[in-house]
């Protein structure tokens, strides 16, 4: 019996490396020069109408380490729902993320917490200092250029920007086109930095499978890899609607 078992786990672990994956093997946006990539950049995700995946989320800071897995769903322009599984597939939580609201509902503990997306406390994932905003990107793949963005050395495929008082450096691949880091420093310090790797090509969309973003002086990390990804598949808004029970307790924003 015991091998029988052995032999079971070992054909599920290795079942999902043989789910179809409609990638190509070296994606790459298309660019005539580096000096066109954000024009490229900006209309690659801009593409993007609605994402589907399993994604698995990683969460380091000093107060705890945790991985879980979600049903990701993103609706354009600004819509983000997740619904994190438990053991056994089992649903434990719900995670909304519009244009100006968030709305977490924990469906183990019969609570849900909601808010708007501008308050500088409450609208923190997890209880870390990286925003909802921040995260919605992260989820994506997808940095906001900034407007002033300019080409400082094209040999190495590297871009700078002023934003406030940020000093912003992206990496972009002279041969492929793609993004792989971003770097924000304010004073010289280095406050955050995010890696793009893992990249996938479905249809004509480009799209980075793994995004890790760093704040290194709270010592945060955040990750995310996306597995099964479909794109521009049609959306019922059931879908990212929140159902909350009367019975359910609200955690008071104060």
């Amino acid at each position: 019996m015991k091998y029988s078992l052995l032999w079971l786990l070992l054909f599920l672990m290795w079942l999902p490396s043989c789910s179809p994956v409609a990638i190509s093997r070296k994606p790459a946006l298309q660019i005539s020069s580096l000096a066109d990539w954000p024009r490229v950049y900006r209309e690659n995700f801009a593409s993007i109408r609605t994402l589907r995946s399993k994604a698995q989320l990683s969460l380091e800071t000093p107060q705890m380490s945790t991985r879980f897995t979600v049903q990701f769903l993103y609706v354009a322009p600004d819509t983000i729902f997740m619904q994190a599984e438990g053991p056994f597939g089992m649903d434990v939580g719900q995670i909304f993320i519009g244009r100006e609201r968030f709305l977490i509902y924990n469906q183990y503990n019969n609570q849900f917490l909601a808010g708007s997306l501008d308050d500088p406390y409450y609208s923190r994932f997890l209880q870390t200092d990286f925003s909802f905003q921040e995260i919605k990107n992260v989820l994506l793949g997808f940095v906001h250029l900034p407007e002033n963005l300019k080409l400082l050395d094209a040999e190495h495929g590297v871009f700078g920007a002023r934003v406030g008082s940020e000093k912003w450096r992206l990496v972009v691949n002279p041969g492929t086109g793609l993004l792989e880091k971003r770097e924000v420093t304010v004073d010289g310090q280095l406050v955050l930095q995010e890696e793009f790797k893992n990249y996938r090509r479905i249809g004509h969309t480009v799209i980075p499978g793994f995004v890790r973003v760093l704040l290194p002086q709270e010592r945060q990390r955040f990750s995310v890899r996306h597995t099964h990804l479909r794109l521009n598949e049609p959306v019922q808004t059931e879908e990212y609607r929140i159902e909350i029970e009367p019975r359910v307790q609200q955690l008071m924003l104060q």
